[in-house]
């Protein structure tokens, strides 16, 4: 429950103007037919113009004077000559408080004296807990004056609209529980408190304890809650508001599940929960995102158990005639605000997606206007919709129109630069990639893909586009690499000729795919990459270059993969032979043991051999260059190359890495367990914070060689640490670019 506000008021915004209103001659009451009291009048009548009238009785006299009563809507009351229209003011003589201690504060006493030409206007003579019975007639004369007058000038006293709003508060607190009719006259309390607190609200007293009335009245009100078009929410959240509460409890009560956007808002509400910037930044895709991933876990939602607590709310009244709190409880609805279990579940789906949307929510905080932009659309996860801008759609749409009805697409790298919004007009590798996400969000794929092991496209390169698979993925398997490396050894020996036959083209996909793990995507990738290869095969000279590093145990090791690719399609033609010669030597290798690679690969029995289903003749293997003939093709038996494809798989795995174009980083260091974790910030930028929070100021040397050491980019670090900084303390960690300072005063703020 939320703290009461305190009990001092502050003084009115601005004093109303001290005008005189006509006072009547003859004070009187107005006669209310419907009301169960009869006022007296007063002792002594004032002539015109008198300041005061005579005084009145004490307390214990006038509880006995006469009756009292609530004066509902619709009704008018004269005091003192002034007329007040449209009741809900508790009118009479000798009510008791709430707590039947003393007077009711909000009694409007006919009997008491009014001064209706010397208005206390700015309240100078009230009481701190004022009290009708006990103000100064110039202030009664005030008050009234205040209400005869509409009750709404936003200038008046505070002092007076308290006074007032005690009624409305022992109204609804006190008797409309009793009530047949209570939903309709709560409906009409309701309504006036919400006027009052538009006009007053900027009174952080009454702001306060308006609040607070309206849920308190609000616990009592039996409408259904849940099938509100969304949940209730209120700009602060750590309090769950009345109305999620009972919303929530009829869910548990009837048996229903709770749904996605009543199950966030009970989470953004909860004490013990905190949302992070890419929730407060970008709330309707965080909406979408969370929406989708918690009807994949809990289907229609969380069906919740109802506890044994009663739902109850503590109310810190107003009015001293209640002295203290009022403790309000709906025996017929559980607390289920008080359950932890069901926010732990809660919990692991939105810090995913927290997680998921945090590229997305750094690029608009830094680009706030860039919603719906290529770069903006990239960077949304899987599950979440935008409108997308015109420069995205035409990206798309451009792409589309490339790859046509077929497969796929070769075109000049060029023309995706110039439709990428790029000030160099060249791409960098967070471009590639980011190109590479807006794709896919339309099922398209573009090789090389960096994501994948390939380089970042150049204006003089070519890009192959091409329709992905229904499930996408956006990261190799275990076993793509090695795919990737016989599609490139194998275009190496396969255009040895000039040209890629349909039988070597089919029999290199076999062996780079069929025996493999290999998801349907990749399968269609590999298909992108070998065409994109074909526009530029690979010479000696790149794999010379790859393979300077390998020692010379495993330059035999690709020897004998060349062999075995080059007899994938089950013979081996004099160009290839050539080719593989060269490559041998290229490697470091004999050429002569071109021939005995080829001979493992050959059939065993030297004859001719039977095939299953097709016959076909099974050659010897010359045993040397000199006794072979230039024209002829060697044809390898099928079973001993089957066997020999499946080792060579995992001669393929052991050489991925010479085709992958990126260095791969290194695995940040984490943190030690000296070095706190700071929220927000994963194992790299933490490690990273601990370090640069150890001196005052870098150059930007340092800072670089400190993110390479992390593995982190030195950019990207800083805009992450500072906007962790900005979400816990308002402030930056680093500023300036070099030297970079570093703002210690904070730190301690960050890990607390």
């Amino acid at each position: 429950m939320r703290t009461p506000p305190a009990p001092r008021r502050p003084a009115p915004l601005a004093p109303v103007p001290n005008h005189r209103p006509t006072p009547s001659h003859v004070v009187q009451p107005s006669p209310i037919r419907s009301q169960p009291y009869s006022a007296p009048q007063p002792a002594v009548t004032p002539p015109h113009g008198n300041r005061s009238i005579s005084a009145p009785p004490p307390p214990q006299r006038r509880q006995a004077a006469g009756g009292h009563g609530w004066v509902p809507r619709g009704q008018d009351i004269t005091v003192a000559g002034l007329t007040v229209q449209g009741g809900m003011l508790y009118v009479g003589v000798g009510m008791p408080d709430a707590a039947g201690i003393g007077v009711e504060p909000a009694l409007i006493d006919p009997t008491l004296p009014v001064d209706t030409r010397d208005l206390d206007w700015q309240g100078q003579s009230m009481d701190y807990w004022p009290c009708y019975s006990d103000i100064s007639p110039k202030a009664r004369g005030a008050y009234l004056s205040w209400l005869a007058g509409g009750r709404a000038n936003p200038n008046a006293y505070i002092g007076y609209v308290f006074l007032y709003f005690y009624g409305l508060e022992r109204r609804l607190l006190t008797k409309i529980p009793e009530l047949d009719n209570s939903g309709t006259e709560r409906a009409i309390l309701v309504a006036e408190v919400r006027r009052l607190l538009q006009i007053y609200s900027g009174n952080r007293s009454f702001k306060g304890y308006a609040e607070g009335l309206l849920e308190a009245a609000t616990l009592l009100d039996p409408a259904v809650r849940y099938d509100r078009a969304a949940p209730p929410v209120t700009e602060w959240s750590h309090e769950l508001p009345i109305d999620l509460k009972i919303g929530l409890a009829q869910l548990a009560v009837e048996g229903r599940a709770v749904p996605a956007d009543w199950a966030l808002s009970w989470y953004a509400h909860h004490p013990d929960t905190y949302l992070r910037t890419p929730a407060v930044r970008c709330p309707n895709e965080f909406l979408e995102l969370f929406t989708k991933r918690y009807r994949a876990k809990f289907g229609d939602g969380l069906v919740v158990k109802p506890n044994k607590p009663r739902l109850s709310v503590s109310y810190y009244a107003a009015s001293i005639g209640f002295h203290g709190h009022v403790d309000l409880e709906n025996t017929a609805l559980p607390d289920i605000s008080r359950l932890t279990g069901p926010i732990a579940k809660l919990r692991d789906i939105v810090e995913a997606v927290t997680s998921d949307l945090e590229a997305y929510s750094r690029y608009l905080g830094r680009h706030p206007d860039g919603a719906g932009s290529p770069a903006a659309i990239a960077l949304l996860p899987d599950g979440v919709t935008h409108r997308p801008s015109p420069e995205t759609d035409a990206l798309w749409s451009w792409a589309a129109q490339c790859i046509g009805g077929d497969s796929r697409g070769v075109i000049s790298a060029q023309e995706l630069i110039s439709r990428w919004p790029t000030k160099t007009g060249k791409l960098t590798k967070a471009d590639s990639v980011a190109i590479a996400q807006l794709l896919e969000h339309r099922g398209l794929g573009i090789e090389p893909d960096v994501r994948f092991g390939g380089s970042t496209p150049t204006p003089t390169s070519s890009i192959v586009l091409f329709r992905r698979a229904e499930r996408p993925v956006s990261a190799p398997g275990v076993e793509y690499a090695a795919a990737l490396a016989i599609i490139n050894l194998g275009m190496l020996v396969a255009t040895a000729d000039g040209t890629v036959s349909e039988p070597e083209r089919r029999a290199l996909r076999e062996l780079a795919i069929d025996e493999l793990d290999l998801s349907e995507d990749e399968q269609l990738r590999l298909d992108a990459h070998a065409a994109l290869v074909l526009t530029k095969p690979p010479t000696p000279a790149v794999l010379r270059r790859r393979l300077e590093s390998l020692s010379t145990s495993r330059r035999a090791t690709v020897g004998r993969l060349l062999t075995t690719i080059a007899a994938a399609d089950g013979q081996v033609t004099p160009d290839e032979i050539r080719t593989l010669e060269r490559l041998f030597t290229t490697l470091g290798l004999d050429p002569g043991d071109v021939y005995g690679s080829l001979h493992a690969a050959a059939t065993d029995d030297l004859t001719r051999a039977e095939i299953p289903g097709k016959k076909k003749a099974g050659l010897r293997i010359p045993p040397s260059p000199a006794s072979r003939q230039d024209s002829a093709t060697l044809t390898l038996d099928p079973k001993r190359l089957a066997r020999t494809r499946a080792e060579s798989v995992l001669v393929a795995a052991e050489l991925a890495e010479i085709f992958a174009d990126d260095e791969p980083v290194s695995p940040p260091s984490p943190p030690r367990s000296d070095e706190a974790v700071v929220d927000g910030l994963d194992d790299a930028h933490t490690r990273l914070f601990h370090l640069l929070v150890a001196r005052d100021t870098w150059s930007r040397a340092d800072l670089d060689e400190l993110a390479a050491e992390v593995g982190l980019m030195p950019d990207g670090a800083l805009e992450a640490l500072n906007e962790a900084a900005y979400d816990r303390t308002g402030e930056p960690l680093c500023e300036g670019s070099d030297p970079l300072d570093i703002n210690q005063d904070i730190v301690k703020d960050m890990l607390g």
